[in-house]
């Protein structure tokens, strides 16, 4: 009785720890709910319908009014989705200057989830500036290329879908053609990394609150793309997310780079720098001789950079080899750096030869 117990004991555990082994692999191997976002990022370009009162949109460049929209795409599944969402305007300069302001594109809760998706429901959308098309379509694929560099850089950033969009007035019938992005919810980005919190009063934070190792990588991004329109002390273009007790600095808003190198961006007045191409150091003075590492990092991501670049047909050549030739100015720099030399980092560097990819 007793071996018969004991052998019955011996099954049953056996059985609850291949149960218990069971669901814990189902658990990790189980889907997590996909967003809206992750929706329309199957391929590189996507094309949407988004229709709208846009002269009422347009009258709500100094508002935060929500007007209301249809956003219309195809799925990966070929099967044709559309979402009644809210159109807010945004942004500082371009709200107020560009053709088309900035957008804050907002969905609702209830339906992403009777849709069985993430509740991720906040999206930027980056619109097209200048009135020339052509133009304007440059632009916006050399920022959203910025964006995509930095993603190549850490998986610390907001990811971005590029998109065709036709535009619809609904009161006038009226279709227009442009390109745009979408920015990753921010919601979304802290649960993709696992960060806890943002930081809401971005106002001076202490050097020591931030994660060392991101905080260097973010700075010399801006450097290399020729960004000097973000500040760390009041958080300007940069996000803060908590993570460990640590600040995650992730910025955004590129188009005053050297890098996209727009016709309207000026250079910032604060650093006398003659141009929005001459690159300035602009992350914390403590950091400039601890930065040997980090500089070394990004000298390992260099092919990878540029082959980025490289891939990204959708912009043309010449657009591109002007990248390659910019971003290569950078890595001329670094190079003295890591091998022991010290750099003015107010300097604009010398211009290499570029690797002339094609």
């Amino acid at each position: 009785m007793l071996v018969s117990n004991l052998r019955n004991l011996k099954h049953h555990s056996l059985l609850f720890l291949f149960t218990f082994l069971a669901s814990a692999l189902f658990a990790q191997s189980e889907p997590k709910s996909k967003s809206i976002f992750d929706e329309m990022s199957y391929k590189e370009v996507l094309t949407v319908t988004l229709k709208a009162d846009f002269a009422l949109v347009d009258s709500s460049r100094r508002t935060n009014d929500k007007n209301p929209a249809v956003f219309t795409f195809e799925d990966e599944n070929g099967v044709n989705q559309s979402w009644n969402v809210k159109l807010t305007t945004r942004g500082n300069f371009r709200r107020l200057k560009c053709e088309m302001a900035p957008l804050k594109i907002n969905f609702k809760k209830k339906e992403l989830k009777a849709a069985g998706l993430a509740k991720f429901d906040d999206m930027k959308l980056v619109t097209h500036c200048v009135s020339n098309k052509a133009e304007a379509r440059a632009l916006l694929q050399k920022e959203y290329l910025a964006y995509k560099l930095y993603n190549e850089i850490t998986h610390y950033s907001y990811r971005v879908q590029l998109l065709k969009i036709n535009y619809i007035d609904v009161n006038t019938g009226k279709k227009t053609k442009h390109w745009a992005f979408l920015i990753e919810d921010t919601a979304e980005l802290r649960k993709r990394i696992d960060a806890t919190a943002k930081v809401e009063n971005n106002l001076s934070l202490p050097r020591d609150t931030f994660h060392d190792g991101l905080l260097k990588i973010a700075s010399i991004f801006q450097y290399m793309i020729g960004n000097a329109d973000w500040d760390l002390n009041v958080g300007r273009n940069v996000k803060y997310l908590i993570k460990n007790g640590k600040v995650i600095p992730v910025p955004y808003d590129f188009d005053f780079s050297g890098l996209v190198n727009a016709p309207y961006a000026i250079p910032n007045p604060n650093f006398g720098i003659p141009t929005v191409k001459t690159r300035i150091f602009l992350g914390y003075k403590e950091d400039m001789e601890k930065l040997k590492t980090t500089l070394a990092y990004f000298k390992t991501k260099r092919l990878d950079i540029l082959k980025t670049v490289d891939a990204f047909k959708v912009l043309d050549l010449t657009k591109r080899e002007e990248i390659i030739y910019y971003l290569d100015s950078f890595y001329a720099t670094i190079n003295h750096i890591v091998l022991g030399e010290k750099i003015d980092f107010s300097a604009e560097p010398t211009l290499p030869t570029t690797m002339g990819t094609k």
